[in-house]
């Protein structure tokens, strides 16, 4: 997707083009067109859940978070929960991943119930949440953070669900 997120809707070939009022024209590289996980696949249900947290981004006028949700639901294939691979990030997934070429972490995603690991969660309706959803082990996107700033995110290892 843009690395802006101002591009919301797919182009004939399935990518998500690349806004031309965009500030970071070109995106840059490992972000935007150039690197859309385009064969992210989602569960019906995290789709679903997806979709309600861009009700309620809406709702609170989080219009970047909404635009961000709506391009991932655009891109992504949705499935039944038993076609995807273990190594897909779901709504429920411990996942282990690296910000920007830092060390890595792993956190467990949640949609509304916080997991029992405290201080290890991340919520699918925040800006690397939606980012991460669907994404698959080896995986790399771009991503913006909540102020808006152009980041990458890679995904190193999934556990299928929270423990």
């Amino acid at each position: 997707m843009c690395c802006c997120l101002t591009a919301p809707w797919p182009a004939a070939d399935g990518d998500i083009p690349h806004d031309p009022l965009c500030p970071q024209a070109p995106c840059p590289p490992g972000t935007g067109a150039q690197n859309n996980p385009a064969n992210a696949m989602v569960s019906r249900y995290d789709y679903w859940q997806l979709n309600e947290h861009r009700r309620r981004s809406e709702e609170l006028g989080g219009t970047l978070l909404a635009r961000l949700i709506r391009a991932k639901m655009l891109a992504a294939a949705v499935v039944d929960s038993d076609q995807l691979s273990t190594d897909v990030v779901t709504g429920s997934a411990r996942i282990t991943f690296a910000l920007d070429r830092q060390p890595a972490e792993t956190r467990v995603l949640y949609h509304w119930s916080y997991p029992d690991d405290a201080h290890r969660r991340l919520r699918v309706g925040s800006p690397l949440g939606v980012t991460l959803i669907g994404m698959s082990a080896g995986q790399s996107s771009g991503w913006l953070d909540g102020s808006g700033t152009p980041r990458s995110v890679h995904v190193l290892s999934v556990a299928p669900s929270a423990p």
